[in-house]
């Protein structure tokens, strides 16, 4: 039986914005909103659902209009949500997109950022079952107590995946010692690598990601147009896994999509080398249109390895 994907990655409502550039401070710049759409664990869920993994959400939604939208949305998507509704509405992500397609976000947070510990331990879980954890939730106290503690309790049989964030420097070191040393595979970007990797030498000199992770537990970087780098055990060399051909648009959405696809393989029974591959195809078809969405099929990600090149799905 397939194992399911549970993820405690909060959903928002996103509002994306393109801006010509950045403003400086106190300046005021026209941009094009373009309509508003579900984000946050929204991405990594539908892409899961959609690659024919059984997906659930484990973090709390409201009572308002954006959560009734957002419902609806995963409902659609085939994902289903496992913890009981709570009084208010989630919180809204503004993005500004520039033409390059960098983003910068401003967030306001909603109920999203109450998880029940209670909650959690009511769960059902079963073996091969795997946890995704995102750590743009342990910015908030409350969310990083909450989620560090159950993460941590995790029994053995079900597989947790911790993916660092933008926000990694507000996460707090003795949160991170705590996933770090109980995940299964830690996945990040380059920006994020590096920033963790300061962060725990500024606390303790001399101790890295790979110090505080279990010796039998998968390291992924992720390289943009290089691809990722797999660290598959402490004793293991880092290999490089290259990226397939694209273009950027957007690269909003685009770590889900990676993340949310090597899980999606790992649960298929995949081995995490084969994962990351194919989530390399997968990222680089979410790179070459504007937001995340719609996710990559299978299908469109069978064309990309067989190819080489996204350029190859403009003959759908």
């Amino acid at each position: 039986m397939t194992g399911r994907f549970i993820s405690t990655h909060s959903v928002v409502l996103v509002l994306p914005m393109h801006i010509s550039h950045s403003p400086v401070r106190g300046a005021s710049i026209h941009a094009d909103a373009s309509s508003s759409r579900p984000g946050g664990g929204f991405t990594t869920l539908s892409a899961v659902a959609a690659l024919g993994i059984p997906a659930a959400l484990a973090s709390p939604l409201g009572t308002g209009p954006n959560s009734f939208t957002v419902r609806r949305q995963l409902v659609e998507a085939g994902v289903e949500v496992l913890i009981p509704e709570l009084v208010g509405d989630i919180g809204v992500a503004m993005q500004l997109i520039e033409p390059d397609g960098s983003m910068t976000s401003i967030v306001t947070s909603g109920v999203e950022s109450e998880p029940s510990r209670t909650a959690l331990d009511s769960l059902v879980l079963t073996p091969g079952d795997l946890i995704h954890i995102a750590a743009s939730d342990l910015t908030n106290p409350h969310s990083a107590k909450v989620l560090a503690g159950w993460a941590a309790a995790l029994p053995s049989s079900v597989t947790l995946v911790v993916a660092v964030s933008p926000a990694v420097e507000q996460v707090p070191v003795e949160l991170w010692r705590q996933l770090l040393h109980r995940a299964d595979v830690v996945t990040m970007n380059v920006r994020e690598s590096n920033t963790l990797a300061s962060i725990l030498d500024s606390f303790e000199p001399g101790t890295g990601v790979r110090h505080l992770m279990r010796p039998e537990a998968a390291l992924v970087r992720r390289t943009g147009a290089s691809g990722c780098e797999l660290q598959r055990t402490q004793t293991d060399e880092p290999v490089t896994i290259p990226a397939y051909e694209t273009h950027v648009v957007d690269t909003a959405g685009v770590g889900d999509t990676h993340i949310a696809t090597m899980c999606a393989t790992l649960i298929a029974g995949k081995d995490v080398a084969e994962a990351c591959r194919i989530a390399n195809a997968a990222a680089a078809i979410a790179l070459s249109h504007e937001s995340a969405l719609p996710v990559p099929s299978r299908e469109q990600i069978d064309i990309v390895i067989e190819t080489g090149t996204v350029e190859s799905l403009a003959a759908l």
